[in-house]
């Protein structure tokens, strides 16, 4: 069954896009594309949030994502399966620099991950419309 993240982080940015852009670096389709990570994410979004009295220099950003697994499998495979964007975007986010190298330091990101989530690792209701998951419809789709 899929599962929904909604990561409110604060990216090291100037403008919005620059902030989407950031925050959008480890899921990005040339990121995953060809085998670079695991089959488990339907989508991703992210979205600037505006009027959050950001300090200067750092912009808020929602990153929404829906995935396949239980939240921390997911946090884990995602990084293991490609470390590297994850560490470029340590260097963006807020609170992450510490974090690196994050595949040496899981535990701690999968906890920074969840205590900026705000359905605290899924806890929230979540619809699905469908029952299959990434691999599933891949297969069914030749």
């Amino acid at each position: 069954m899929a599962q929904g993240l909604s990561l409110l982080i604060q990216v090291y940015a100037d403008s919005m896009e620059e902030a989407v852009a950031g925050a959008m670096g480890p899921l990005s389709a040339e990121e995953t594309a060809g085998g670079a990570g695991p089959n488990i994410l339907h989508y991703v979004w992210a979205v600037p949030v505006p009027g959050r009295n950001d300090p200067p220099g750092q912009q808020s950003v929602l990153l929404t994502t829906v995935y396949d697994e239980d939240f921390d499998s997911y946090i884990r495979d995602l990084v293991l399966a490609n470390p590297t964007p994850f560490n470029n975007a340590a260097d963006l986010i807020v609170g992450l620099k510490d974090l690196k190298p994050v595949e040496d330091n899981l535990p701690a990101f999968i906890e920074w991950v969840r205590e900026h989530d705000l359905t605290m690792g899924g806890v929230l209701p979540f619809t699905q419309a469908y029952p299959y998951t990434v691999v599933q419809i891949q297969a069914a789709l030749g």
